[in-house]
């Protein structure tokens, strides 16, 4: 693998520092999302359940890779909202440095700063980095397992194959088995497009194999240990059977079209240099045939979006693994007009190829003009501030909450409560919210629910504080309704779907 230079060193090292100061920056935790995995980590620092921590009382969703690395942060700096999203900080720290080595070994460091330059000027790169949630850390492993194949088909090193593996490996304990899928589809269309699939006999290693399954099998028999069948039933048949054919309360609201809006709008304008790649092709020309690189990374890019594109539930962050092909190729096309421009000047564009060889001449210059462009196209997108000014409704709703209810006091959640909004009040309040049906309370015990008087089940309660943005409200039992307790409802799955 190429070797990164002390300066070169230095200035990644400050792409983690400035992620680690926004972080910082940010307002606390308020959306159900970060504070589900937030739960997790708690339950691992405080409860020392590093093998299956729970989730306000239930079996989490995801494997605990994120949870893990947001645990050992805050043994270190402490329990906060800041450590557990350093965490996706330090994943996207990962992913801009194999970013920057894949693109040395293409390009150099001119094509490796202006990779790490696009990469940090897409938005949803921005926000997943400062974000407490899995994906982050999923993305950079999943690059990783990418570049370890890229550099073994390069050089032929045993120590590739491995980074690969482990990688993949690592993957599958932060979200499932489309850790191993997503490296799997991209080596194995590669492979195809460029008809050496005899190549694939020879990455595959049956002790590698093993060290990957023991691993990550090695996890799941734990897991299983600890859970039993609510562990299979939640992160094997849930999270992924019912997730992927969308069967069992995981019918999708994103359709195909949904696909097709986020692949020009997440990476723009970066992404124009698919369609530059496209012109060249169609074209025809010798000079501009794609070379082994160039169909790696578009068959990085087409390999992840198409497997996206054919599951049943859809996330625009689904498409994080393929930024760092995006970027690449950005790169690369960057360099190529760069170099273009020094040979070939249209009287019409004299301007132009003359700025855009000054800009770009050297790697100092590509990375300060695309910290530049990466300002320009990052500050006045609303989607970055969004959350400096969208928690103070619900932030003050669980103040009151805590305020009101004493630490000692039982707090239970009527059936009708939205999963998000519980998992956001357990994790600001720092204590486990039970379900429990309203209709079973006894006096004086305190209840989240809707607000809609049909869900209180005329029981004789007291509202002592509501927000009507989230539609939820904190009752406190005078009487009990005096009618037989229901049967538990089955749990909301609302939280994992979006």
């Amino acid at each position: 693998m190429s070797r990164i230079e002390s300066r070169d060193k230095i200035f990644l090292a400050l792409v983690l520092v400035f992620f680690a100061a926004w972080t910082y920056l940010l307002p606390p935790i308020w959306n159900h999302g970060e504070a589900r995995e937030g739960l997790v980590a708690r339950s691992i620092v405080e409860d020392h359940q590093w093998i299956l921590p729970y989730r306000n009382g239930e079996v989490p969703s995801k494997p605990p890779l994120f949870h893990w690395i947001a645990a050992a942060l805050a043994h270190l700096f402490g329990l906060s909202d800041f450590t557990l999203r350093l965490a996706s900080a330090i994943g996207a720290e990962v992913m801009a440095v194999a970013t920057f080595i894949l693109g040395a070994a293409i390009g150099g460091r001119q094509t490796a700063w202006l990779a790490v330059g696009a990469l940090l000027g897409m938005y949803q790169f921005w926000g997943s980095a400062t974000e407490a949630r899995v994906d982050m850390v999923f993305a950079a492993c999943v690059t990783v397992s990418i570049a370890g194949f890229f550099f073994w088909r390069r050089d032929g090193r045993a120590s590739a194959r491995v980074v690969s593996y482990l990688a993949a490996a690592c993957a599958v304990l932060a979200k499932g088995p489309v850790g191993a899928a997503l490296p799997g589809v991209v080596i194995l269309g590669f492979l195809a497009m460029e008809r050496r699939l005899d190549l694939l006999w020879k990455f595959i290693s049956w002790p590698l194999i093993a060290l990957a399954l023991s691993i990550d099998l090695g996890w799941y028999a734990l897991a299983y240990g600890v859970a039993g069948g609510e562990f299979i039933e939640r992160q094997i048949i849930q999270e992924n059977m019912d997730r992927l054919l969308g069967t069992h309360g995981f019918e999708s609201n994103k359709t195909a079209l949904s696909m097709l809006g986020w692949i020009p709008t997440r990476t723009f304008p970066w992404n124009l240099a698919l369609v530059w790649v496209l012109v060249r092709q169609l074209r025809g020309e010798r000079q501009d045939r794609m070379d082994s690189t160039g169909r790696f990374l578009v068959v990085w890019w087409a390999a992840i979006t198409a497997f996206f594109f054919l599951v049943n539930i859809k996330r625009s962050i689904y498409l994080l693994p393929t930024y760092p092909a995006v970027a690449l190729l950005a790169a690369r096309a960057i360099a190529a007009a760069a170099a273009n421009a020094k040979t070939s000047r249209p009287e019409s564009m004299e301007k132009f190829s003359r700025w855009l060889q000054g800009a770009f001449s050297t790697p100092r210059r590509a990375v300060i003009t695309m910290a530049l462009v990466d300002l320009a196209l990052i500050l006045p997108n609303p989607v970055i501030w969004k959350r400096m000014i969208s928690y103070q409704d619900t932030l003050s709703f669980v103040n009151q909450v805590g305020a009101i209810v004493p630490k000692s006091a039982p707090l239970f959640a009527g059936q009708q409560l939205r999963e998000s909004d519980l998992l956001i009040i357990a994790y600001r309040l720092q204590r486990t919210i039970e379900r429990k049906p309203i209709a079973c309370a006894a006096p004086n015990e305190y209840f989240l629910s809707r607000l809609k008087p049909t869900d209180f089940d005329k029981v004789e309660t007291r509202l002592l504080a509501a927000s009507e943005e989230n539609n939820a409200g904190l009752a406190i039992v005078l009487s009990p309704s005096g009618k037989p307790c229901p049967k538990k409802k089955e749990r909301a799955r609302e939280e994992d779907v979006d």
